[in-house]
């Protein structure tokens, strides 16, 4: 029982000055240089359709789940902007099954983001790359089916990964 206490006490000491705390109302995001931010439509710099637009909205909703920052339509309301730039997607062969067949695609997604105040003074920049599996099918259109679900989870991904960097950073 006394190893228990002496367990317990120290376990309270070590935690105790870790400076963890949860995300409150209180927290000033990005130190003191907002808290409304706008999600701007990144650029698709890839042969690969419709990125753009995944990543645009995976990093809204990302962000919208936010309680550390209010997530805002209109521009002119917000004090920072976040955007950027899909600079590369790709996709080739990872698995070989027994014969030789290709059996799994491995896909990478690349994102520069930049978070820039409302005056035009850029904060942060960052490039994220994500790479995800999918199975190679006989069927091609479900093969490609399991590209775009691949892409989707990429730009998930690199949305989570965007918000944890920010969070950590500033």
């Amino acid at each position: 029982m006394k190893a228990y206490a002496l367990l317990l006490a120290l376990l309270l000491l070590l935690t105790a000055g870790c400076g963890y705390h949860a995300p409150g109302a209180g927290d000033a995001w990005v130190g003191q240089q907002g808290r409304t931010l706008f999600v701007e439509l990144f650029a698709n710099r890839t042969v690969e359709p419709y990125l753009d637009s995944m990543v645009t909205e995976e990093v809204a909703m990302q962000l919208s789940r936010s309680r550390l920052v209010e997530a805002v339509e209109d521009r002119q309301r917000a004090d920072l902007l976040i955007g950027g730039t899909v600079t590369a997607f790709e996709s080739h062969a990872v698995a070989y099954a027994d014969n030789d067949d290709i059996s799994e695609y491995g896909a990478s997604m690349t994102v520069r983001v930049r978070l820039v105040r409302s005056d035009g003074v850029v904060l942060w920049q960052e490039e994220i790359t994500r790479s995800q599996t999918y199975p190679a099918l006989v069927d091609k259109s479900l093969e490609q089916e399991g590209e775009s679900l691949a892409a989707r989870i990429l730009a998930r991904r690199i949305a989570e990964d965007l918000h944890a960097h920010l969070l950590a950073t500033f």
